[in-house]
């Protein structure tokens, strides 16, 4: 006898059950009217503590003059530039750390996880071993280390290290040619990047196994598109050339960044790694038995049979990686780097004394950033899941 069959014959059953479900009501009402009252006492008591001191409130400050410079930044900024203008290079500057972090620290997993999954008894330990090294230590240690004790101590421009009067690495930077080409030669190159991804999503509607709907190939195509763009629009290279005590010229990479990129691409690879690890280790060995047993290339058998379905499983936890990696960017204000948490969470903070305004700022960007990234991963777990039904 089914629940709704025993309800339906005792009506005894009935009225409990309509008793029980406005008890819950009434206690979900409850605690909704409390967490509201809560809330209004709090910001009600905010308000007046600030308002007794003279403190005002409001983001009218984001119109005055920011006041002060940043070491790194992709976009225009000076310190006449506003206050917003400077929460625009907060915001770029961290999802430019996210993302390389991610695509290094990825790349970087894979060849990890090679290495564990190897024959080879040496390969496999070693791996694990770094494995094991990274994934029990903290980031703030591996991040201080590449810092102070690798960059920071880097001999001085005139005795740095140089490629072919190229390249030169001290204790200022690494100093790279720089492309000198017109915006639309970057417009362009932008467009070409994002071509490999909307022809992968027009295939994949109607021929999902071809190759050309595959988006991580797609991705991979769309940087390469993106840099050949850019080789045949550039007009000339402006080439870094020493000058007295410094370097003029170039493209400037400040050890800052150059630490951060190392230390997370290296700290999330060992994550990373034992993430694919895992979704591999759980695929059935029938299916690697019975593709040999078909003929079939030990090559041929990790790129079309266990790849396909270990990215498929692997994706709800590289998802929480990846948020992970948004959020532990920022620890990098301990080496002063300039991101959305040293700008406009220290920075702008300490100049205007707006704390709720900034932090408020500096949360809602934070959890709308880790929404976005989560957003994307499902997109494309749903994408893969609906090729492998149309398989």
């Amino acid at each position: 006898m089914d629940a709704q069959h025993y309800r339906a014959t005792h009506p005894g059953a009935r009225s409990e059950t309509k008793k029980s479900d406005l008890g819950g009501i009434a206690a979900q009402v409850t605690l909704a009217i409390c967490l509201a009252a809560a809330g209004w006492y709090v910001t009600s008591t905010t308000l007046h503590n600030l308002s007794t001191r003279g403190i005002t409130t409001g983001f009218n400050f984001l119109g005055r003059p920011a006041g002060f410079d940043v070491a790194f930044s992709l976009v225009p900024f000076s310190s006449a530039s506003p206050i917003w203008m400077a929460l625009v290079v907060g915001i770029t500057n961290t999802l430019f750390l996210a993302v390389m972090a991610a695509v290094f620290g990825t790349l970087l997993g894979l060849g990890v996880v090679a290495l564990r999954l190897s024959p080879s008894p040496a390969a496999s330990k070693l791996a694990a071993g770094y494995i094991g090294l990274f994934r029990n230590t903290p980031v703030l240690l591996h991040l201080s280390f590449w810092y102070f004790a690798v960059f920071s101590a880097l001999p001085g421009v005139r005795e740095g290290f140089s490629t072919g009067n190229v390249a030169f690495l001290n204790n200022r930077g690494l100093f790279l040619p720089a492309p000198v080409a017109d915006n639309w030669v970057w417009a362009l190159a932008c467009l070409a990047a994002l071509l490999p991804v909307v022809v992968a999503r027009q295939v994949g509607g109607q021929h999902p196994t071809s190759t050309f709907a595959r988006l991580d190939l797609s991705l991979i195509g769309g940087g390469l598109l993106f840099c050949l763009v850019i080789a045949l629009g550039v007009q000339s290279w402006d080439l870094p050339v020493p000058a007295g005590l410094g370097i003029r010229g170039g493209l400037l990479v400040i050890p800052e960044l150059l630490a951060v990129l190392v230390a997370m691409s290296i700290y999330s690879s060992a994550f990373i790694a034992e993430l694919l690890r895992g979704a591999i280790r759980s695929i059935d060995t029938g299916q690697t038995e019975a593709a040999q047993a078909l003929g079939l290339t030990r090559n041929v058998v990790a790129r079309h049979v266990i790849i396909p379905q270990a990215i498929r499983l692997v994706i709800p936890p590289l998802t929480n990686q990846y948020v992970n990696m948004i959020k532990q960017t920022a620890i990098v204000a301990s080496i002063a780097f300039p991101d959305l948490m040293l700008i406009f969470g220290k920075t702008v903070l300490t100049q205007t004394g707006q704390a709720i305004e900034c932090l408020t700022i500096v949360t809602a960007v934070y959890l709308s950033i880790s929404l976005a990234c989560s957003g994307l991963m499902h997109a494309y777990s749903r994408a893969l899941n609906a090729q492998g039904v149309r398989r």
